[in-house]
C-alpha cells in the first residue's frame, strides 16, 4: 500500500496547493459513481471495542471488515487539505482518512454516505480517530516514528467507495454552544454555532491576515459565542475566501471540528458556512459572586483560597472575550490572583477577564492593591468603579460605562520583556459625590500580541 507522510491539516491547510499544475494533476470526474457493499462493522466496533487501547503508534488493522459512514468535510473552499472527515452513520464518532488528492468534494461531498474497507488499514487516535496507511519516516527498521500517512491517489479509490445514497447535510449538523463543543468526542463532526462573532481584533481584517496570529499559513481567529465561550477560527492562505474582510457583525458559522496538540480549531469548509449579519454582541460568563456583600472594608491577600481557584462567592469574575477568568496562583510562598492572555507555541488569545469587588462606598474611604508584571508586553491591567444601578452582580455590562481610575493608582510597569517585583500602588480615595453600594473592577486586556502577565495581591478597603 503507497502512502504519504501526512501534516496535521490544521497545521499546514492546503500549503502546498500552490504548487499543483493542473496540465498534470488532473482529478477524474467521479461524481457520476457509486456503488453498494454489505456493511460488516459499526464505527464505534473498529475505533473502541476493537482497539479499546489506543498506543503512541499505528496498529494495522487486518480484519475484512467494511464500515459505513456520512461525510462531514469539503476541500472545497480550500481551507481543508488532503483530508476527509466523516461521521458514523448515527452520528456518534467522528473519524478522518487523509488521502493524496484534490478536489474530493467532486467524489466525496458532504452528506456523502461512502463505504471504507479497513483491511490492512492503519488505525490511531492522534487528535481524533484516523484511519490509513502507514508512513514509516523512511526508517522502516524504527517503529517509533512510524505514523499515519495519507492514502496514495490509486489506493484510496479501493478503499473509500462512493454510496448512491446522500443525506441533506442538515441532518448531520450538530447546534451546540461552544463550550459543548469542545470535547474530543466532537472531532470531525459538523457543527453549528449560532449567536457568534469572530474577535473585535479580527473585525475589518481579512480572514487570511497575516497581522492576526498567522502560523503555518493560516490565520488563527478567536471566535466567541454569547455565552463566553471561544475557539480558534482557522483560515487557511488558500482558502478561495482567504481575501474577504471580515463584517463587524454576528450570526452563525457551520464547520468541522478538529484538533491540533491540546488546541481546539474549528474549519468552515466554504464561505457559504459562514453568516455574520447581525448586530454584534457583548459575551460574558460570569462565575463566582454567590455571597456578595457591600462592606467598608476589605483585606484580601488571597491566601485562603487553593491554588488555581476562580469562583470566588465574595467576588464576581466574569469574562466577554477569551475563555480565561483571574485565577489564584502562587509563587514563592505568596498567594495572588493572575490573568494572561499568553499561550506556548503561537496560542496567544485575545481576553478581557474582570473582576468584580464590592463596596459601599457611603462608608468607604479609600482603595489600593499591589501589582505585578511579568513578561512584559503592553500594559494590560485597568481599574474601575461602577454604581449599583449601573451594574447589578452576575449581570451583563458595557465596561464604557465604569469610570475608569487607572491613572490614580500610579500603576508601574517594568521595561519591555521583563518583569517586576509586587509593587504597593497609590491609593484611591473614594470622592464624596460618590455614594451607596458598588463595585471595584480590575480589567485585564490582552491580545495574542499584547501578552503581559498581570498579577494582583493585598486589596484594601478602608
Amino acid at each position: 500500500m503507497k502512502v504519504f507522510k501526512i501534516v496535521p491539516v490544521v497545521a499546514l491547510v492546503a500549503a502546498f496547493s500552490g504548487c499543483v499544475n493542473d496540465d498534470v494533476y488532473n482529478t477524474p470526474d467521479l461524481s457520476g459513481y457509486c456503488t453498494t457493499i454489505p456493511v460488516t462493522a459499526a464505527v464505534s466496533d473498529i475505533f473502541t471495542s476493537a482497539l479499546p487501547a489506543w498506543p503512541d503508534l499505528p496498529v494495522q488493522y487486518t480484519d475484512d471488515k467494511t464500515i459505513e459512514a456520512y461525510v462531514t468535510s469539503s476541500d472545497e473552499g480550500g481551507t481543508f487539505y488532503k483530508s476527509i472527515s466523516f461521521v458514523s452513520v448515527d452520528g456518534a464518532m467522528g473519524f478522518s482518512i487523509p488521502v493524496d488528492n484534490y478536489n474530493l468534494y467532486t467524489q466525496y461531498e458532504p452528506g456523502r454516505k461512502v463505504f471504507i474497507k479497513l483491511k490492512d488499514l492503519y488505525l490511531i487516535k492522534n487528535n481524533g480517530y484516523q484511519a490509513g496507511g502507514l508512513y514509516n519516516g523512511n526508517t522502516p527498521d524504527d517503529p517509533d516514528d512510524d505514523a499515519v500517512g495519507r492514502l496514495s491517489g490509486a489506493t484510496y479509490q479501493n478503499v473509500i467507495f462512493r454510496s448512491c445514497d446522500k443525506v441533506d447535510e442538515e441532518t448531520l449538523v450538530n447546534h451546540m454552544t461552544i463550550a459543548e463543543a469542545l470535547d474530543d468526542a466532537n472531532l470531525n463532526k459538523l457543527i453549528e454555532f449560532e449567536n457568534v462573532q469572530l474577535s473585535s481584533t479580527s473585525v475589518g481584517k481579512k480572514y487570511y491576515d497575516p497581522s492576526v496570529n498567522s502560523i503555518g499559513g493560516a490565520t488563527n481567529h478567536t471566535l466567541n459565542d454569547d455565552l463566553g465561550g471561544s475557539v480558534i477560527l482557522r483560515i487557511s492562505e488558500f482558502a478561495n475566501f482567504a481575501g474577504d474582510v471580515i463584517p463587524n457583525a454576528s450570526g452563525t458559522i457551520r464547520g468541522v471540528l478538529t484538533k491540533f496538540g491540546s488546541t481546539y480549531q474549528f474549519l468552515p469548509r466554504t464561505i457559504h458556512d459562514i453568516k455574520l449579519a447581525g448586530d454584534r454582541f457583548i459575551p460574558h460568563a460570569p462565575i463566582g459572586g454567590t455571597a456578595v456583600t457591600f462592606d467598608s472594608t476589605l483585606n484580601e491577600p488571597f491566601t485562603s483560597y487553593a491554588t488555581n481557584f476562580t469562583e470566588f462567592p465574595k467576588y464576581v469574575n466574569d469574562r466577554t472575550e477569551g475563555n480565561r477568568y483571574w485565577q489564584v496562583k502562587e509563587f514563592s510562598s505568596n498567594k495572588y490572583i493572575e490573568m494572561t492572555s499568553f499561550g506556548s507555541n503561537g496560542s496567544s488569545i485575545n481576553a478581557k477577564a474582570y473582576l468584580f469587588v464590592p463596596v459601599n462606598f457611603d462608608a468607604a474611604s479609600t482603595m489600593t492593591f499591589k501589582s505585578q508584571f511579568r513578561f512584559m508586553a503592553g500594559q494590560t491591567l485597568k481599574v474601575y468603579y461602577v454604581t449599583g444601578d449601573q451594574y447589578a452582580a452576575g449581570d451583563p455590562f458595557d465596561v464604557s460605562t465604569f469610570a475608569d481610575i487607572t491613572a490614580s493608582f500610579n500603576i508601574q510597569y517594568p521595561a519591555s520583556g521583563s518583569q517586576n517585583d509586587f509593587l504597593q500602588n497609590a491609593t484611591f480615595n473614594i470622592p464624596p459625590s460618590l455614594t451607596g453600594n458598588g463595585f471595584f473592577v480590575f480589567e485585564h486586556v490582552g491580545t495574542t500580541t499584547i501578552t503581559t502577565t498581570a498579577r494582583i495581591d493585598d486589596i484594601v478597603i478602608n
